[in-house]
């Protein structure tokens, strides 16, 4: 469990450290990146009162089609919670902000944002004894961050109010596919690890036993795709910030960054 702890809080954090290195121009103040992270961290307390608010939890559509169960609580307790929550605090970090001026510059604010998230979120996972390699090899908050900040900035360069809900509704549909099969999985089984103790007799008999096969595949299938997105992410942002691309000023920007 230590191990695991630190592996997810060793990647966050390496990933942190390289992206602000890709800031361009001058790069961001110690109070802007720990503003944003501590946002972040604010967001999982958002998330979790908003999750009293509306009053679901992933029990709340067990029962039904495995399929529909996943789509339906990874949507409504999770992907849309924890992306307002996000997107409300990202918002919050731009305000009276002079130093994201850049198309990029969102993009890595929003992903600071992200990873606040995911380390107060860890921080929660371990408490509760649930670490997780897989969490740290997909830190997915980042990637969902990353297309917020991506549409956010194309929102602000264009002036195309489609890109703002963009930015918003494309985290949440990628956070509900990431999800959903797990879920789906965990409405035929309950909890994960009591899969291990069933006979295949036992796992056989379950309802909807017939979906788990097909719903693990999708989840791994969607697992590594999603680790790929995030790996050319990254990859992107390093491109975009060596060849100066996605260095637009952003609308309402006074003043150009240094360096651009």
């Amino acid at each position: 469990m230590i191990l695991a702890g630190i592996i997810q809080f060793g990647v966050t954090i390496a990933l942190m450290v390289w992206l602000l290195k890709r800031k361009p121009g001058e790069k961001f103040s110690k109070k802007t990146v720990a503003k944003c992270i501590l946002l972040g961290c604010l967001g999982t307390a958002l998330t979790y009162i908003l999750s009293i608010v509306v009053s679901l939890d992933e029990n709340t559509f067990y029962g039904m089609n495995p399929i529909l169960s996943g789509f339906l609580t990874a949507l409504i307790t999770a992907a849309i919670l924890e992306e307002v929550s996000k997107y409300i605090l990202f918002r919050l970090a731009l305000l009276k902000n002079n130093e994201v001026v850049t198309w990029l510059d969102a993009m890595i604010a929003a992903i600071l944002v992200g990873a606040g998230f995911t380390l107060l979120e860890d921080v929660v996972y371990l408490a509760f004894g649930a670490p997780s390699i897989l969490r740290a090899l997909l830190p997915m908050h980042l990637l969902f961050q990353g297309a917020m900040g991506y549409y956010y900035g194309k929102a602000r360069v264009t002036k195309q109010f489609k890109y703002h809900v963009l930015s918003l509704v494309v985290p949440i549909l990628c956070h509900t596919l990431f999800d959903m099969f797990l879920i789906g999985i965990k409405s035929i089984v309950g909890d994960i690890k009591d899969v291990k103790n069933l006979t295949n007799e036992e796992l056989m008999s379950l309802p909807y036993a017939n979906y788990f096969i097909p719903l693990l595949v999708c989840a791994v299938i969607v697992f590594i795709v999603m680790f790929i997105a995030l790996v050319m992410m990254f990859k992107k942002i390093g491109v975009w910030s060596k060849n100066g691309e996605k260095q637009e000023l952003l609308d309402g920007t006074s003043e150009v960054a240094e360096n651009i």
